[in-house]
């Protein structure tokens, strides 16, 4: 036993690569990406958004182009690859739970479950970094690290336009005089990334047009497909949730995992269009909140295996809203007065 809890990193990362090997499949729009990424990395930039599906952002593409190098001819990942990213995510998830075994236990076996549905496999890798970023982001911020923090934000909507949810995360760092103008230059930053397609007058990307998929919140409205005007007012919405929370836990320590938790929970609960891989970001989150609890390591665990439940079993409005409940149950509990305004994003020992 004393050998199994020595070089349980060791293998965490063997059963995570394992895992990973036996469950990669073939990741939907990869091939996709990757043909526009060698369209734009030959220069043919009115080629990259000329047809409406494509809605990724062009860090993504390039990251894309990437991934299917060894790839099988279906797209299917090369076994290294896979084998590595599975290893490293049920290995760093519990290396960023150190100093507690019982916190090393809940993480590595709910990343050890998220590998098991294929993540990032079964959906659009790139995107699993993105509430990493925000993460960063609010760190870069608490430190007064403006620039830095808009820079990660920026970097985030070039993964995916999405990603721009994340801005008001800004408010668990500062106040709104503050958070505005880093928010401001995120959001310029990351229209930056787009220009170059726009200017060349073949960007579609705000033509495409989504069918609203059973048991999304959008069914009650009757609409048989949906549009940029929807998805602005959808972000909008879930901004305002984003930044109600974000200043709800401003003195909390864990605020750097509740709100791109949070943010990520109101996409999937409000979002139109449902694919269970669009659970994949709440996972990067729930895990990032498991590593910083010292305190109330069960609640935390609660939320990531509901989140885990909810994707398998397509329980989309419900499974993310009572994660966003627990979620919220966890940011009152923990608030408390606080005089230090720079606040570490490494777990303490409990």
């Amino acid at each position: 036993m004393n050998l199994v809890v020595r070089f349980r990193l060791l293998f965490a990362a063997v059963v995570g690569a394992v895992l990973a090997v036996v469950t990669r499949g073939v990741p939907p729009d990869l091939t996709a990406f990757a043909a526009a990424a060698s369209r734009l990395l030959h220069g043919r930039f009115a080629e990259v958004y000329a047809e409406a599906w494509n809605q990724a952002g062009p860090v993504q593409l390039l990251i894309s182009r990437l991934l299917v190098i060894g790839a099988g001819r279906d797209g299917t990942p090369s076994i290294p690859l896979a084998a590595a990213v599975g290893a490293a995510f049920v290995a760093g998830t519990m290396w960023c739970c150190r100093g507690s075994l019982p916190r090393e236990a809940v993480g590595g076996g709910l990343a050890l479950m998220w590998v098991a549905t294929a993540l990032p496999w079964n959906g659009h890798p790139a995107e699993t970094a993105i509430p990493l970023l925000w993460a960063y982001a609010v760190k870069q911020s608490r430190r007064d690290r403006n620039l830095a923090a808009a820079t990660l934000l920026a970097l985030a909507v070039a993964v995916a336009p999405w990603a721009i949810l994340g801005v008001p995360c800004l408010l668990a760092a500062a106040p709104l005089r503050r958070a505005l103008p880093t928010g401001a230059l995120a959001a310029a930053l990351g229209v930056a990334c787009y220009l170059p397609f726009v200017l060349t007058g073949h960007f579609a990307m705000f033509a495409q047009r989504w069918g609203i998929s059973a048991g999304t919140l959008p069914t009650l409205l009757g609409l048989p497909d949906v549009t940029w005007s929807f998805r602005l007012a959808q972000g909008a919405a879930v901004a305002a949730g984003v930044a109600l929370v974000a200043r709800l836990c401003r003195t909390v320590p864990q605020a750097v995992a509740i709100v791109p938790l949070a943010a990520t929970l109101l996409r999937v609960a409000t979002d139109p269009v449902y694919y269970p891989y669009y659970f994949f970001p709440v996972a990067v989150a729930s895990l990032l909140l498991v590593t910083l609890s010292t305190r109330r390591l069960p609640l935390a665990a609660a939320i990531g295996y509901l989140a885990l439940l909810a994707a398998s079993g397509n329980w989309i409005v419900w499974g993310s809203l009572t994660c966003l409940a627990l979620l919220l149950l966890a940011t009152v509990k923990a608030a408390k007065p606080s005089t230090a305004p720079h606040l570490p994003l490494s777990p303490q020992p409990s």
